[in-house]
């Protein structure tokens, strides 16, 4: 042995061998590189998931939502017939022709007509299909098309999916936050 963790070998030649303040150094080092990989992809993976699913979710939200303000103003069903469709461009692409359908109902023995601005159909193939309408007896012109059970379904999936998600991130986010102080009391101490 010449120094302090540096030996000679039977051939004259000089390696280093690791003491074990330097396997110490080297692994605070691995777990350092560790944390601040983590908190790269924490702080810049995270955002942009939120934002995913808080899009797809708060989409899911605003249909249950409307449905069910929409469900207490509207108290009787009645079947309504499509009678014509409007043609006009989609909302997510200038270059699609969308086609929305207009609904006749009667109640009381007076026709009403209803265009839900977010029904699309593809084509007009669905000409004289009846489907359930909800009217306020109130204000016969105020009407929904009730989503089916699967779409209630779905919508509540994803809802619940969200919070789940937000959970998982939140913990994530918290645990990276107590282990960040948790290591900076621990460098403390062995400074002190």
């Amino acid at each position: 042995m010449i120094l302090g963790g540096i030996f000679m070998d039977n051939n004259n030649k000089i390696f280093a061998k690791e003491t074990p303040a330097m396997q110490k150094i080297k692994a605070e080092s691995r777990l350092n590189l560790f944390v601040i990989i983590a908190h790269i992809i924490a702080f810049s993976f995270i955002p942009i998931l939120v934002l995913a699913v808080l899009l797809i979710c708060g989409e899911s939200f605003k249909t249950m939502h409307e449905y069910y303000v929409m469900k207490k103003k509207c108290d009787v069903a009645l079947r309504g017939t499509i009678v014509e469709f409007t043609e006009s461009v989609s909302d997510f692409d200038p270059h699609e022709t969308v086609y929305r359908p207009v609904f006749l109902y009667e109640y009381h023995g007076q026709e009403y007509r209803y265009q839900p601005y977010d029904m699309n159909m593809g084509d007009e193939s669905a000409l004289g299909k009846k489907y359930t309408i909800m009217i306020n007896s109130d204000d016969p012109y105020n009407a929904y098309i009730p989503p089916s059970k699967s779409e209630i379904r779905y919508n509540k999936a994803f809802i619940k999916a969200g919070a789940i998600i937000y959970l998982i991130i939140g913990t994530g986010v918290v645990l990276l936050i107590i282990r960040s102080v948790r290591r900076k009391k621990c460098l403390k101490q062995d400074n002190a």
